[in-house]
């Protein structure tokens, strides 16, 4: 059976994944009062909880246990509508689910180091922006970005870091801070700017600056993974975006 969530208590029982970040972070920084985004558990016959769910604008986010009913759970999902889901691989593959995009998933297990005296906690968000949407990110419109990633920065369920010099050089964020895990993003390095390191630089002052938490990342494509495990991240499984298609 699915319910209705009421309180992020009651997604308390996910254990650190960048799924459950997603939720957790998502639920902490809309709430439980709209429409717009809502939040399911999925209970067994027992009433032990066994799966999450989210959706956002009909984007839609699956954490699952080893005792998720999966049956039951693309029955919901289908019935309640989505634009995209996005989940672990496995959980893709169980509900039935072909996958439109996929790369790896990685988690943080690199040594802190000190933060670079360069690393700046804050900037301003239109280069931000700029930077992201120049280096091939889809970001939409710019006043949607900056509501949405400001309801996070002011709910601290986001976290941006940054290297300027004359301009923006380069950014990451901790796009989703969950209660037991983080998922880092938006990492971009303008043109002109490349081969400094200032990437690996930002993302591993991000990681570090969460020591209490599990840190995940996903790759935007295969090619990344290389380029993660020499910072200290290793393999932890597949992401999976699943797109509706239209009638």
């Amino acid at each position: 059976m699915l319910r209705l969530c009421e309180s992020l208590t009651e997604l308390g029982f996910m254990s650190a994944d960048p799924y459950a970040a997603r939720i957790s972070a998502l639920a902490k920084t809309y709430g439980f009062g709209y429409d717009f985004a809502l939040f399911w558990v999925q209970y067994d016959g027992n009433g032990n909880p066994v799966a999450a769910v989210s959706r956002v604008d009909g984007n839609m986010n699956i954490y699952c246990t080893e005792k998720s009913v999966y049956e039951e759970l693309k029955e919901f999902v289908c019935a309640v509508g989505f634009s995209v889901i996005s989940c672990r691989k496995e959980t893709a593959d169980k509900l039935g689910f072909n996958a439109s995009k996929t790369s790896y998933i990685v988690k943080y297990s690199g040594i802190p180091a000190p933060v670079h005296e360069c690393v700046l906690w804050d900037y301003d968000k239109k280069s931000v922006y700029r930077l992201l949407r120049d280096r091939g990110f889809e970001m939409g419109e710019f006043g949607d970005f900056l509501a949405d990633f400001c309801s996070k920065l002011n709910k601290e369920t986001a976290k941006l870091a940054a290297i300027a010099h004359d301009e923006l050089d380069a950014c990451a964020s901790a796009l989703f801070v969950g209660e037991k895990s983080v998922l880092l993003g938006a990492v971009a390095t303008r043109e002109g700017a490349q081969g400094n390191g200032y990437a690996s630089r930002l993302v591993k002052a991000l990681a570090d600056s969460f020591g209490d938490k599990t840190v995940f990342l996903f790759c935007r494509n295969d090619s990344l993974l290389a380029f993660y495990e020499k910072i200290g991240f290793e393999n932890n499984g597949v992401w999976v975006e699943i797109i509706k298609k239209e009638a």
